[in-house]
C-alpha cells in the first residue's frame, strides 16, 4: 500500500509540472507578442527615416520653437500652438513670429532641402490685394548677419497674385534662395513662384537646390509643381548665374553651381514674419509679414532630397507620423 500511494503521488506530480509548463507556455505566448512594425509607406516607416543624416534642422512645434536637430532654442513672440499632424503646431496671427540662432551647420551649405506643412483657413490665408498692396507673409527665412541685405539666403513665404489671378482656394509661394557668395557681377537671387491649394487643410511643400547640377525643383504634396521664374515655368529649373546662351554676358553665363553662405555666414532663422528692413520694408522685426496660418514640422536638409524621399515624408506625414 505504502508503495502504491508513493506511486500515486508520482502521478500526481507529474500531472502539475505538466500543466504549469503549459500554462506557462501559453503565458510566454502571450507576453512575447508586440505591436506589429509600421508599414512603410513610401518607403519610410516614419518622417524621421527620411534622409536622417542629412538633417540639420528639425522644428516639432510641440509648445515650443526649438530646433530640435540644431540644438538651438528659439525665442517666440506672440506664438501660440494648436493641433498639428504630429502632436502640437505653431499657429501664427498679426505682430507674432521666431526668432531661432542658426547652428553652424547653415553656414557650410552647398545644396539644400526645406520641408514644411502648412494650414490655412479662408480667413488666415493672404487676401486679395487692394490699392496694389501686396499681404506676404513670412514662413522661413535663412538670414545672415544683415537681414536687409541678405535676409533671404533661404526663402518661403505666401503671397497673393493679382486680383485678376485670384482663385478662391488658392495660395501664390515664393521660395528661393539668395547666393551670396556668388561670383561677382552675376545673378545671385533667386524667388521663385508657384501657386497651389490651400484653404482648410494641411498643405505639405518642398524646395530642394542640388548645387552639382544647379537643378531647383518645388514639391507640392509630394508631386514637382510648375515654378515660374526669368526662366519661364516648368516644374524643375536649371540656375544659372547670368542671361542666357551660356557664355554669354560679361562675366561669361555658367551654371550656378554650389552655393556659398560663407561672406555672409546664416546667422538667424525667421519664422513666421520677414527678416527686419528685407526689401526695404519695415526695419521693426514683427511688423511686416506675419504668417498667420499653421505650420508644422518643418525640417531643412543639407543636400536636395530625391522625389522618393520627398513622397516618403508627405505620405509619413499625412498619417501622423
Amino acid at each position: 500500500m505504502r508503495m502504491k500511494t508513493v506511486k500515486g503521488n508520482w502521478s500526481l506530480i507529474a500531472i502539475m509540472i505538466s500543466s504549469i509548463a503549459l500554462f506557462g507556455l501559453g503565458s510566454c505566448s502571450k507576453s512575447s507578442s508586440t505591436t506589429p512594425a509600421p508599414v512603410p509607406l513610401g518607403g519610410y516607416i516614419s518622417s524621421d527615416s527620411v534622409a536622417k543624416a542629412n538633417l540639420i534642422s528639425y522644428f516639432s512645434f510641440d509648445n515650443n520653437v526649438n530646433d530640435i536637430k540644431g540644438a538651438q532654442t528659439g525665442t517666440g513672440v506672440g506664438v501660440t500652438y494648436t493641433t498639428g499632424l504630429r502632436g502640437m503646431a505653431y499657429q501664427g496671427a498679426t505682430g507674432a513670429y521666431a526668432t531661432v540662432p542658426a547652428s553652424s551647420a547653415f553656414a557650410a551649405l552647398q545644396s539644400f532641402s526645406v520641408s514644411v506643412w502648412y494650414s490655412y483657413t479662408s480667413s488666415t490665408k493672404p487676401q486679395v490685394p487692394t490699392g496694389g498692396a501686396q499681404n506676404a507673409q513670412g514662413i522661413f527665412f535663412a538670414s545672415g548677419s544683415n537681414p536687409g541685405a541678405n535676409g533671404n539666403e533661404i526663402i518661403l513665404e505666401a503671397d497673393n497674385p493679382s486680383p485678376t489671378q485670384f482663385t478662391a482656394d488658392s495660395v501664390s509661394i515664393h521660395h528661393g534662395f539668395n547666393n551670396v557668395g556668388g561670383a561677382a557681377g552675376t545673378w545671385q537671387g533667386f524667388t521663385m513662384v508657384s501657386y497651389d491649394t490651400a484653404t482648410s487643410k494641411w498643405v505639405h511643400v518642398v524646395m530642394t537646390y542640388d548645387g552639382p547640377s544647379s537643378t531647383y525643383t518645388y514639391y507640392e504634396n509630394g508631386q514637382p509643381i510648375a515654378v515660374s521664374s526669368a526662366y519661364g515655368v516648368q516644374t524643375s529649373t536649371i540656375i544659372y548665374n547670368g542671361p542666357l546662351p551660356l557664355g554669354s554676358g560679361t562675366p561669361p553665363t555658367t551654371l550656378m553651381g554650389n552655393l556659398s553662405f560663407t561672406t555672409a555666414p546664416t546667422t538667424t532663422l525667421y519664422i513666421g514674419t520677414w527678416p527686419p528692413g528685407l526689401y526695404g520694408v519695415s526695419p521693426t522685426l514683427g511688423a511686416n509679414g506675419s504668417f498667420k496660418g499653421a505650420m508644422d514640422e518643418l525640417r531643412v536638409f543639407n543636400r536636395a532630397l530625391t522625389h522618393a524621399e520627398v513622397v516618403g515624408l508627405y505620405l509619413n506625414g499625412q498619417a501622423g507620423r
